[in-house]
């Protein structure tokens, strides 16, 4: 189990991170959101069907935690001096004329920017998406096609 625990640390902690700065925006709340997902882990006692199914059940476990978290009234009082606010300054495109992607993708509705950011960053397929997210396939694609539509207008405003 240590080393299966090991394993799955080293593989999952930078995806479960960079998930969690989108929810919380704060980097010690993302580092301890991250460590209770692994704490989660251990409390778990039966094993994965698959190497996906790790992946989606970790997924499902650190969205959740980062909404209780945001649900808290300890972070609805509190302000961090590690806030992340959206940055002043945009990093470009090669062509030097529309916003960075990523400043775009954060700027989305939860469910549009976990779906676009499991989907194009962690190249996780709709179906398991679905899972992580507790939806419908259908839904997850109508969260992707809705996020692609404001995504397009947003690039097209700051052209």
């Amino acid at each position: 189990m240590k080393d299966d625990f090991e394993r799955i640390v080293y593989e999952y902690s930078d995806n479960l991170f960079r998930l969690c700065m989108h929810y919380t925006k704060n980097t010690a709340d993302a580092e301890d959101t991250v460590q209770q997902t692994f704490l989660k882990l251990l409390e778990r006692s039966e094993p994965f069907e698959n190497p996906e199914h790790e992946k989606a059940w970790l997924i499902r476990v650190c969205i959740n935690l980062c909404k209780d978290h945001l649900k808290s009234s300890w972070s609805k009082k509190v302000v961090s001096e590690n806030f992340l606010p959206p940055p002043s300054h945009r990093e470009e495109i090669p062509d030097g004329t529309a916003p960075a992607i990523l400043d775009c993708v954060r700027r989305l509705p939860d469910n549009q920017r976990t779906a676009v950011y499991l989907f194009y960053y962690m190249d996780m397929p709709v179906s398991r998406i679905a899972q992580a997210m507790n939806a419908k396939q259908n839904t997850v694609l109508s969260w992707l096609r809705r996020a692609r539509k404001t995504l397009a207008k947003t690039i097209k405003e700051e052209f």
